[in-house]
């Protein structure tokens, strides 16, 4: 294992993430408006708790970056190939099931479907092809 290239991918990975998610957060309110505070079942913002709310790029992106520590010599092509793959298989495992519980099991704005949708299609292959490429780099 590359307990660096890990680190590193999963700070970059972190990185885009949360730019992601203040990008596509924005667009999605622009689209169809809402408060994510005022969903029922969240947290108020005031609430300590909710803090760990925003660390969810972070623990996403350790565990994208390990992962792809594991899966990495399974995916073919060149490293944007692989990081197109890599998203592709995170928008199956993540994507696709989170929206599947979240509009089954509960009513929220389209705001937030479409948050989800823009992270997941723009934000993962960009997260595969930052940690191929990192992977990818000799010198670490």
């Amino acid at each position: 294992m590359e307990g660096k290239k890990i680190i590193l991918s999963w700070i970059a990975g972190a990185v885009l993430l949360y730019v992601t998610m203040v990008l596509f957060s924005s667009v999605s309110r622009l689209i169809a408006p809402y408060d994510i505070f005022s969903i029922a079942g969240m947290r108020q913002a005031t609430d300590p708790l909710m803090m760990l709310y925003f660390a969810y790029p972070l623990v996403f992106s350790l565990t994208a970056s390990y992962s792809y520590s594991i899966v990495r010599t399974a995916l073919p092509g060149t490293y944007i190939q692989k990081g197109l793959l890599f998203g592709f298989i995170l928008v199956l495992l993540v994507l696709v099931n989170n929206i599947f519980v979240i509009f089954s099991s509960m009513t929220y704005p389209p705001g937030f479907f479409i948050d989800l949708i823009l992270n997941g299609l723009v934000g993962y292959p960009l997260l595969g092809i930052i940690y191929s490429k990192i992977w990818d780099m000799q010198m670490l």
